[in-house]
């Protein structure tokens, strides 16, 4: 296996580097899923944020994780779909406080367009 080498190599970054970072991302998705509870439209279950995955749950919004996600990627935020109405967030090593705030700024912004927009269509 002459490639051995280049395998292993992001193994051993991972494990010589990355731990001690684990604790910063987990801070990190703890910051945006607390930040998150409260919004109209979403919800989070905080007790399932114990690493530095969020899984949101846009159900209460009345659109599509699909749309949900693209909106968000519109405003910088990448993000993925979780079935119809989840959507799941995950920080990492380049994510910092400064980039979780702008996160929140722009998920909630787009929540509240939809729910804006869902408003003005209501018939009561």
């Amino acid at each position: 296996m002459c490639q051995a080498g280049i395998i292993a190599a992001p193994g051993i970054v991972a494990l010589e580097k990355m731990i001690p970072r684990l604790g910063e991302d987990h801070r990190n998705a703890r910051l945006l899923a607390e930040g998150l509870t409260g919004t109209d439209g979403l919800s989070v279950d905080l007790k399932n944020v114990q690493t530095n995955i969020v899984h949101l749950d846009i159900s209460d919004l009345g659109v599509a994780s699909d749309l949900f996600v693209s909106k968000l990627k519109e405003k910088g935020v990448l993000a993925l779909t979780m079935g119809i109405s989840k959507v799941r967030l995950v920080t990492h090593r380049g994510i910092e406080e400064q980039h979780v705030r702008k996160a929140l700024d722009a998920i909630r912004s787009v929540a509240q367009e939809i729910e804006g927009k869902r408003d003005k269509t209501s018939t009561c």
